[in-house]
């Protein structure tokens, strides 16, 4: 493979982990802060708390599409195919040297990837941040 198809492939994984930290992190922050701007108090309406609801769900429902449009990119550039095989350690026996044959897609990766990176920030920012705002 190319090193132009290589480099074009793993722009588009770092576009679609970006994608998935914002689907998961950035999506409610940016709805909650346009809510909170717009507020003319500091109680929350019911119409306020169902426009974030809904925002959020809308806006994570878009973010899906295009990150799978994206998948879709990386496969037409990678050759094909967006699957990838992936052994998890826990599911190796110590003995076992061949392939169950279970493939998944690069999107399943990025979006694990980005859920658990998402989680890992929110902790930081709970445990050492969130009690000096």
């Amino acid at each position: 493979m190319s090193p132009p198809r290589k480099l074009a492939g793993a722009a588009i994984l770092l576009l679609m982990l970006v994608g998935g930290l914002f689907m998961w992190a950035g999506n409610p922050y940016l709805w909650i802060r346009v809510t909170a701007s717009r507020a003319d108090s500091q109680n929350l309406s019911m119409g306020q708390a169902v426009f974030v609801l809904v925002a959020i769900v809308v806006t994570g429902f878009v973010m899906a599409k295009v990150l799978s449009l994206l998948n879709g990119l990386y496969a037409k550039v990678m050759g094909g195919s967006d699957e990838v095989t992936v052994r998890m350690p826990w599911n190796q026996s110590m003995r076992d040297g061949r392939t169950t044959g279970r493939t998944t897609s690069a999107l399943d990766v990025v979006m694990v990837l980005a859920v658990g990176i998402a989680l890992v920030a929110a902790a930081i920012w709970f445990f050492f941040f969130a009690t000096y705002v």
